[in-house]
C-alpha cells in the first residue's frame, strides 16, 4: 500500500505529485499519457494536450494573481531541475476600450502583487504592435518580466519527471473508481488494476463527476470550448515580432502569439468561452466533444474576430480547430477540500485560468494532504466545498 496517491496527472495533479515527492515518500501517481490518436481512444482526455497557455500576474481576482505569481517564480527552477523548457516570457497585453473596466481591475490587483505594468493609449499600441488593428479609443495594459505563455504538455512532462525522480511511482492508466477500505482507499483503473493508498488527491478536472470518482455532487459546470488556430508561415513570423499574449477585453477572448506545434508549424491561437457553450455532463458527452471538431458557430465567429484584430490573417490559408473543456466551481476558485473522512482531497476547478498558477495550487493540495498548518495568504474557507 502506498501512503499517498495522486489521481490525475494534468497540470495541477502533476504539480501536486511533484510537491509531495519533495516533502515525503510513498507516492503513486495515476494518470494516462496523451492518446496517440484521439478518435480511436477509449478513456479520458485532458485539456493540457496543447502547446500554449497564458501565464501572467495581472488578474481581476487576487487569489488567481497570487497563485500565478508564486508559480511563475518557480518556472525556471523546474526547467533547470528537469531539463525541460516550457516557459516563454513573451509579455501580456490587455486590449480594452471605453466602458470596459477589465484592465482597471487587473491593474489594481497586479500592482498589489508587484507586477511590472504599463498603460497604453491607441497610438502607443499601434506603435508597439503594428500588426494590430485597434480603435482610436483603445486602451492597453501590458505586463512584462513575468507574463507570457507555457507549454502545458511540456510542463506536465517536467513535473512528472521530477516526481518520478523523487521516488514516485507513475501508473499510466485512468482511474475509474475510488473506494474506501479499512485502512485507506482502493483505486480501480481502466485496465483492471487495483491500487491501494492511505490517502489521495483527486485532480481529475472535467472528468471527475462524469466518471463518478467522488461520492458527492460538486456542483461543477463543465463546458466544451472551441479554439481556432491560424498557421503563420515561417517567412511571416517577422510580421508578428514581439507579439505578446493577449486578452481581447470586449469579447473576453484570449490570444497567443505564433507558437511551434508538434507538426513543426507555427500557429496563432484564439480561444473564448461563454455560458452558451455546450455543457458536458456524461462520459459519452465528454468523449464526443474531445473527438469532435467543436462548435461551428464559434469557429466562424473566432475566425472573423482574429481577422479583424490581425488584418494579415485575411491572407491565411490554413486554419485549424481544436477542442478542450473547462471546469468551473461555484466560487470561481478551485475546490481543495476533503470529501471522504479526510482521506480523499479533491483539487478541482481551473475555471478557465488554472494553468498559470497550477504549481502553487498543487503545492496547496500537497501541503493540505500532509496536514501542514494552513499558512497561505488565501483564506482556507474560500477553497472549501460547500
Amino acid at each position: 500500500m502506498y501512503k499517498y496517491a495522486v489521481v490525475g496527472n494534468g497540470l495541477i495533479g502533476s504539480a501536486a505529485a511533484r510537491h509531495l515527492t519533495d516533502m515525503t515518500d510513498g507516492v503513486v501517481v495515476i494518470g494516462p499519457d496523451e492518446p496517440a490518436e484521439r478518435t480511436s481512444h477509449n478513456g479520458v482526455f485532458a485539456s493540457h494536450y496543447d502547446e500554449g497557455r497564458m501565464t501572467r500576474i495581472v488578474d481581476p481576482i487576487p487569489e488567481w494573481s497570487m497563485t500565478a505569481k508564486r508559480s511563475i517564480a518557480r518556472y525556471r527552477e523546474l526547467e533547470q531541475r528537469s531539463g525541460i523548457s516550457f516557459y516563454t516570457p513573451a509579455g501580456y497585453l490587455g486590449l480594452g476600450g471605453p466602458e470596459l473596466h477589465y484592465n482597471d481591475r487587473c491593474a489594481a490587483v497586479g500592482i498589489s502583487q508587484g507586477a511590472t505594468l504599463e498603460r497604453l493609449d491607441a497610438a502607443q499600441i499601434r506603435q508597439r504592435y503594428p500588426f494590430l488593428n485597434v480603435a482610436d479609443d483603445a486602451d492597453g495594459l501590458t505586463e512584462y518580466g513575468s507574463a507570457g505563455y507555457i507549454s502545458p504538455r511540456s510542463m506536465v512532462k517536467a513535473q512528472s519527471m521530477l516526481a518520478e525522480n523523487g521516488g514516485a511511482t507513475l501508473v499510466k492508466d485512468a482511474a475509474v473508481s475510488i473506494s474506501p477500505i479499512s485502512n485507506g482507499l482502493e483505486i480501480g483503473t481502466l485496465s483492471g488494476a487495483s491500487i491501494k493508498a492511505e490517502k489521495a488527491i483527486v485532480a481529475t478536472g472535467a472528468f471527475t463527476q462524469a466518471w463518478g470518482l467522488v461520492p458527492k455532487n460538486l456542483n461543477l459546470n463543465v463546458y466544451g470550448r472551441t479554439v481556432v488556430l491560424a498557421e503563420i508561415k515561417e517567412n511571416e513570423l517577422a510580421d508578428f515580432a514581439n507579439m505578446p499574449t493577449m486578452i481581447h477585453c470586449e469579447s473576453d477572448a484570449y490570444i497567443l502569439p505564433p507558437i511551434r506545434y508538434p507538426d513543426g508549424r507555427y500557429y496563432l491561437k484564439l480561444g473564448n468561452g461563454s455560458d452558451a457553450d455546450e455543457r458536458l455532463q456524461s462520459r459519452d458527452e465528454l468523449d464526443r466533444w474531445f473527438k469532435g471538431s467543436g462548435s461551428e458557430t464559434d469557429r466562424r465567429d473566432f475566425t472573423d474576430l482574429m481577422k479583424s484584430i490581425f488584418p494579415a490573417l485575411n491572407a491565411c490559408d490554413n486554419w485549424h480547430v481544436d477542442t478542450c473543456a473547462t471546469t468551473y466551481t461555484m466560487s470561481g476558485l478551485p475546490i481543495i477540500d476533503y470529501v471522504n473522512n479526510d482521506r480523499v482531497l479533491i483539487t478541482i476547478g481551473g475555471c478557465g485560468k488554472g494553468a498559470k498558477g497550477s504549481d502553487e495550487w498543487g503545492y496547496i493540495a500537497a501541503s493540505t494532504l500532509l496536514d501542514h498548518a494552513w499558512q497561505h495568504q488565501i483564506d482556507r474557507e474560500r477553497l472549501r466545498f460547500s
